[in-house]
């Protein structure tokens, strides 16, 4: 490794310091979308000949025909790392590191994950993970924690530059595409796990954390491709906290269940609404289909654009890995705090991972008692529980045994879809505040039509109210009847109605208000 790293340690001493990110350039079709404006104060890591199209800082490549490319073209970079001989043919002032070409294409993950375990550097046919351990190794030399961005990374043979033109050729490189998306899925979240290592895929693909039209827009200052964002979820929801406590405020959850319905694009979309609308939460649903529905339910017929199957319905609309990175990378970006139910055991374990300042207990799983304790004793976190279809016995088995040295929201609701005014019980909001117990803050989960119910919740006392949110009329999703649309102004106006019953309430401490006044003053020679 000192082979490689040690000329590697002495160009990175050489930076310019207005590095904001770096960026790790393939071929594919969508990189002649990108506005290369954006680059400007990007480290730049061109694999193979891309820098015909993007000029950068370091190029890596094996191939012979690539250095045939460049004695044609000429060498445009800084710093050229390859198994090739170079030294003689590089212009003056250009740098070479040498790197052992190790083929790796047909290995499984297990093998691309000891490819960052190990002790040195080598070039892979998977040319692309070489590239994201030299940023790795970029980060730990500098000792910054510059994010790495992936454009021109398609996995797609129809939107990438073509070489080969027999028929056999072509088929061998789609199959050898499919296999790299699926390493390069795996490697992003092992990568984002194993070391804390961010990895941002610009693109459209279902893993993508930034789409190319968004992320030509960003400016030089814009916390994305600058430095590490400033929004910190668990440091916002302390805010959110400090803020009820001391102000007359009332969090907004916007809650989008499943009605991103697995797409990477709608799921972006309704978080951005949610947060231009005023929502303050993003809130969503992980349950594990295999362990939370009987093999009798999942066979049962459900028409849906999966399949016409319960089990392709469920599996169609949870978040993987993945799109969890996206949502979380989206919620950051928005600067609004997320967090999500959790219905079965594998859901918490895998919510845990994405290290969440809470999580909600929904009343689905109120009959759970085991899990439910099983939950409480591992995540140490505040608490989000509702009380639909449960009576005071559900109330005396939460304050017993959810309430110690944490927060917990107490959310009213009726499990009814839609809930009818003569069901919504919003006296019951009034109870929990009564109770009158340190951190315990009353809520409301709306799902009653309109905002009146949420409104008179917010003057009984609650300082949460959940709403339903979806992106258009979907009729083969769950509850998607009570569900405000982000799309029209539904939901805006919604949050706008919370708002004002907030301020119509004030607080309970009675004083003279400033815009009090008499029309007549008594007069007291009468007295």
């Amino acid at each position: 490794m000192e082979n490689f790293y040690n000329p590697l340690k002495s160009i990175v001493s050489k930076f310019p310091t207005d590095f904001k990110n770096i960026v790790i350039v393939g071929k594919g079709e969508s990189i002649k979308q990108i506005n290369k404006e954006v680059l400007s104060n990007a480290l730049i890591i061109n694999i193979n000949d891309s820098e015909l199209l993007i000029n950068g800082y370091f190029t890596i490549f094996y191939a012979d025909r690539v250095l045939e490319t460049f004695k044609k073209n000429g060498f445009k970079n800084e710093v050229y790392i390859s198994n090739q001989k170079l030294t003689e043919i590089l212009p003056k002032d250009t740098e070479f590191i040498h790197a052992n070409y190790n083929p790796l294409t047909n290995e499984g993950v297990e093998h691309i994950a000891a490819l960052f375990e190990k002790n040195s550097f080598e070039l892979i046919d998977f040319l692309l993970l070489s590239a994201i351990k030299l940023a790795w190794l970029i980060n730990q030399i500098s000792e910054k924690n510059l994010p790495i961005y992936l454009i021109g990374f398609d996995f797609d043979i129809e939107k990438t530059e073509k070489i080969d033109s027999n028929e056999h050729d072509a088929l061998y490189r789609e199959i050898l595409f499919k296999t790299q998306k699926s390493q390069y899925v795996f490697i992003q979240q092992y990568l984002k796990d194993k070391l804390g290592l961010q990895l941002r895929h610009v693109g459209n693909a279902n893993f993508s954390s930034v789409s190319v039209s968004e992320f030509n827009q960003f400016r030089e200052q814009d916390a994305i491709v600058g430095t590490k964002s400033k929004f910190e979820n668990a440091i916002e929801y302390q805010k959110l906290l400090k803020k009820i406590a001391t102000e007359n405020y009332t969090i907004i959850v916007a809650e989008l269940t499943n009605n991103h319905i697995g797409d990477a694009h709608r799921l972006r979309k309704m978080i951005k609404l949610a947060k231009n609308a005023g929502a303050d939460m993003i809130k969503i649903q992980k349950r594990d289909v295999e362990t939370f529905y009987t093999e009798d339910e999942l066979v049962t017929e459900y028409i849906s654009p999966f399949g016409n199957k319960l089990k392709h319905y469920r599996d169609g609309v949870e978040l993987n890995d993945a799109l969890m990175n996206i949502l979380v990378t989206e919620c950051e970006q928005n600067e609004i705090v997320w967090f999500s139910s959790v219905l079965d055991y594998p859901s918490l374990l895998f919510i845990e991972k994405f290290n969440p300042p809470l999580i909600k207990l929904p009343s689905t799983i109120s009959n759970h008692r085991i899990f439910l304790k099983k939950a409480i004793d591992e995540f140490k976190g505040d608490l989000v529980i509702s009380t639909g279809f449960t009576n005071r016995e559900y109330e005396k088995f939460v304050l017993e045994n959810f309430f110690n040295d944490r927060n917990l929201f107490l959310l009213q609701c009726t499990s009814s879809y839609p809930t009818p005014p003569e069901a919504c019980q919003i006296a019951v909001v009034r109870h929990y505040e009564n109770l009158d117990l340190p951190n315990l803050f009353p809520g409301y989960s709306s799902h009653d039509i309109g905002s009146l119910g949420s409104m008179m919740a917010v003057a009984a006392g609650a300082k949460m109210i959940e709403k339903h949110v979806k992106l258009g009329d979907l009729d083969w999703i769950h509850f998607d009847g009570v569900a405000l649309d982000l799309a029209s102004n539904q939901f805006e106006n919604f949050v706008k109605d919370i708002r004002k019953a907030s301020i119509m309430c004030g607080t309970k401490q009675k004083r003279i208000h400033i815009q009090e006044h008499h029309k007549y003053i008594p007069n007291e020679k009468h007295f």
